[in-house]
């Protein structure tokens, strides 16, 4: 009987994947090498120049399938913009003492060369979320989902980095969850709620640049209204 609800399961599941579309799949398998050389990161010992590396094979793969889809590249380019200008928004939260990254390779403004990198691979895995929600659920669901989703899952690449040494946080106005400060989780929520609505624009340099600001504005008005909560 185990069997035969192994094998009713293996094949709803196999019929699932196979209803995806290809871009799905790319996708989705792009998210699980992320999570596993993230895994290799925090898991075990490895030296900073990883992660670099790490950062850029992982760029790489989206750039790879962003020219080979649509769907996937305007995403991909407001994700690269908003990656390079995010950089002074982390200045800020590295300025309030907040936001701690080890100085040994190469920085801008304060931040890791890879950030931007890392920034445009976020940003693409949910504004390409919010997209597919939209045409499954509509505006509601894609901008909810991505907003949930990024909660968790860029909370727990928080999480990680802590233990992996990759960046950490030493100050937070209010509250902590863990090791993430509560301001930073309520920012990336407010955020990635946003982000739909100028992919939707289908203008990526425009809505790259764009929504840089609302990452500004999240993060800076997050840190200030529990700073003010807190005094």
């Amino acid at each position: 009987m185990s069997g035969r609800r192994e094998t009713a399961v293996s094949t709803r599941f196999a019929g699932r994947w196979s209803a995806l579309r290809s871009t799905d799949r790319q996708v989705i398998g792009w998210i699980g090498v992320n999570l596993l050389v993230f895994g290799h990161v925090v898991l075990f010992e490895t030296p900073l120049w990883l992660t670099y590396a790490y950062n850029g094979l992982l760029y790489a793969i989206g750039a790879g399938i962003a020219v080979r889809s649509a769907a996937v590249r305007d995403v991909f380019v407001l994700g690269s913009v908003a990656g390079v200008l995010e950089v002074g928004v982390d200045a800020f939260l590295v300025s309030t003492g907040s936001l701690v990254y080890p100085d040994s390779l190469p920085m801008l403004l304060g931040s890791p060369l890879y950030m931007p990198l890392s920034w445009a691979l976020v940003v693409t895995y949910f504004g390409y979320l919010g997209r597919r929600l939209d045409e499954i659920a509509g505006p509601l669901a894609a901008t909810v989902g991505p907003s949930v989703a990024a909660m968790v899952l860029v909370g727990f690449f928080e999480y990680g980095a802590h233990f992996a040494g990759i960046w950490r946080y030493e100050f937070a106005p209010l509250a902590m969850l863990g090791t993430v400060p509560a301001f930073i989780v309520v920012a990336e929520g407010a955020m990635f709620a946003a982000l739909y609505w100028l992919v939707r624009l289908r203008r990526p340099l425009l809505g790259g640049v764009a929504f840089a600001a609302v990452i500004s504005v999240s993060y800076v008005g997050s840190y200030a209204l529990f700073a003010a909560l807190g005094a």
